[in-house]
């Protein structure tokens, strides 16, 4: 008896376990923690080949963000629930790691950053050494929605009072387009780090976010170099993606000691006008407190951090003013 209703336990379960496609990874170490980890929630976890050839079939070139008709496909032919992407920036000596996931309407209804260094792994005293990679999942899926039970983005990192201009005009009611980020660093990949994480955090803020591929699809239907874009450009891609808000920056310095130094602007390509600017120039060594204890270890946990406070500025001040009735700031913030 008491087996027959284990049984029927685990089968109620499976069937009202949901299932969540999990695209390819160029890592495959990092693929079955992975596995492992949404196992845990709950889900159903379908890959291999059959979703593989798929994206060959339909050149998929970019699994950051996946066109709306391909994925109708991919999960008609899987019968998931949702896509699951993972971007890796880092693998070893650090893992730097992003994902997102993506419901059948395109919403992305959950999103985390997590990057883990050998040393953030140090026991007490220096004793013993807890796998990296192993780490790095644990800290990206620690809050993976479950199964049944949707969830939105949670915006984290503390806050702080970096250079900022804020206009009254800049509200949540359009969709922000991230471009890529001018860099002047030796870092090729910040760009991509840079403007995946602040838009995954723009998202967690309360933003709405222009998918990466409806911007790339919009450029390319205009000849349209996104590494090179003018206002003219812009005004021309506003009418395509919907939205004339456009946040494009500078990166100065990119290191993985690590330091970064960082400007972001967001422009209304119709009103011609900036609606906010943000600068930030941190280290790791800048997060340290008691004990000499909480410093940054590598570059793709500094740049949630920075994104999260440069965030912070047109969030937290905004709304401050609104619930204040103000709608007046002066030109340029606080340092």
């Amino acid at each position: 008896m008491m087996k027959r209703l284990l049984l029927m336990l685990l089968l109620t379960r499976a069937a009202l376990a949901g299932s969540v496609v999990l695209l390819p990874l160029d890592n495959d170490e990092l693929t079955p923690l992975i596995i492992k980890a949404v196992e845990a929630k709950g889900w159903q976890v379908k890959s291999g080949e059959e979703i593989e050839a798929l994206l060959e079939q339909e050149r998929v070139r970019y699994l950051d963000s996946i066109e709306a008709g391909v994925r109708e496909k991919i999960l008609a032919k899987s019968g998931a629930d949702a896509i699951l992407s993972v971007t890796v920036y880092l693998y070893k000596p650090a893992v730097g790691l992003t994902a997102r996931l993506v419901d059948r309407d395109g919403e992305v209804v959950w999103a985390n950053v997590a990057a883990v260094a050998p040393s953030d792994t140090e026991r007490a005293l220096g004793m013993g050494k807890r796998d990296v990679a192993e780490e790095a999942v644990k800290a990206l899926m620690r809050d993976f929605r479950r199964s049944g039970s949707p969830t939105r983005p949670r915006a984290t990192g503390r806050r702080t009072r970096p250079t900022f201009y804020l206009s009254p005009q800049l509200d949540q009611s359009r969709p922000i387009c991230v471009l890529p980020f001018d860099n002047h660093s030796r870092a090729t990949d910040a760009p991509r780090v840079l403007a995946d994480i602040l838009a995954l955090r723009l998202a967690a803020a309360g933003f709405r976010v222009v998918d990466p591929v409806v911007l790339r699809d919009a450029a390319l239907k205009a000849r349209v170099s996104l590494h090179a874009v003018s206002s003219p450009d812009l005004a021309l891609l506003a009418k395509s993606v919907g939205t004339p808000l456009f946040l494009r920056g500078t990166i100065y310095a990119y290191n993985e000691s690590p330091s970064i130094d960082v400007e972001a602007t967001l422009v209304d390509a119709a009103a011609g006008k900036v609606l906010w600017a943000s600068q930030q120039s941190r280290k790791g060594s800048d997060y340290i407190g008691f004990l000499m204890l909480g410093a940054v270890s590598n570059s793709v946990s500094l740049s949630d951090r920075v994104a999260a406070e440069m965030i912070a500025t047109a969030r937290t001040k905004h709304a401050n003013s609104n619930a204040a009735g103000n709608r007046s700031y002066p030109g340029q913030g606080e340092r």
